[in-house]
């Protein structure tokens, strides 16, 4: 199935309205090798985007919506993946040049054993450092 399908049938699945934005950057995100920031994303859906402002105010609607997922990045930036892309990887950061990459790890848990009296509702592991081009 087409990432455009694909994407289509998520945003209908969430109960979302499918519009040429939302459509744009889902389907770009589920073709990107790694979270994007709001600059790549705008530049991902080209024309079909809309300018800055829409890409931004739709990422937070869809991330709110529980369809993307935001990452943090270097100096708080936020890059965005999709939802469903989440369980057994962690984030590469570098911390020159702000980079972001999804690393795998197998055997990190979707979500920990809950401590006494802790309610879980989210994992994230980020490792820091230096990327190739940085190094």
């Amino acid at each position: 199935m087409e990432p455009e399908e694909q994407a289509r049938k998520l945003l209908k699945a969430k109960g979302l309205r499918v519009t040429g934005t939302r459509l744009a950057l889902v389907s770009a995100l589920m073709r990107a090798p790694e979270p994007a920031s709001l600059e790549t994303a705008h530049k991902l859906c080209g024309h079909f985007g809309g300018d800055q402002a829409t890409v931004y105010r739709n990422l937070q609607a869809l991330t709110a919506a529980g369809v993307l997922r935001a990452v943090k990045g270097v100096g708080r930036r936020e890059m965005f993946e999709l939802a469903a892309h989440r369980h057994g990887h962690a984030h590469l950061a570098c911390t020159k040049c702000g980079r972001v990459e999804c690393m795998e790890m197998n055997d990190l848990p979707a979500r920990p054993a809950r401590p006494a009296g802790w309610s879980i509702s989210d994992v994230s592991v980020t490792v820091w450092g230096l990327c190739p081009a940085c190094r």
